[in-house]
C-alpha cells in the first residue's frame, strides 16, 4: 500500500516527540522539503505556537479533515 503524500495547507497531528512528549497540534504543512537520503518525504510544519519545524513522513500520525469537506 502506498503512503499518503501530504500537500501545503494540510492539517496534521504528529506522533509523540522526544521522550514520548505529546506534541499538541494541529500542525499545518507549510512547505514540502527534499526527501532524506533514505527517500523519506520531509515537510515543514507550523504548530499552534507559531513555531515551524521540519518533520519526516513517519512523524505524521494523521491528517485532520477540514470543516465542511474532505481531507486534502
Amino acid at each position: 500500500m502506498a503512503r499518503k503524500s501530504y500537500k501545503v495547507g494540510d492539517m496534521v497531528n504528529l506522533t509523540a516527540g522526544f521522550h514520548n512528549q505529546v506534541r499538541p497540534g494541529p500542525f499545518e504543512i507549510t512547505r514540502l522539503m527534499p526527501p532524506r537520503d533514505n527517500k523519506e518525504e520531509q515537510y515543514r510544519v507550523r504548530g499552534p505556537d507559531g513555531m515551524e519545524r521540519a518533520v519526516g513522513h513517519h512523524e505524521i500520525e494523521e491528517e485532520i479533515p477540514l470543516p465542511g469537506g474532505t481531507p486534502g
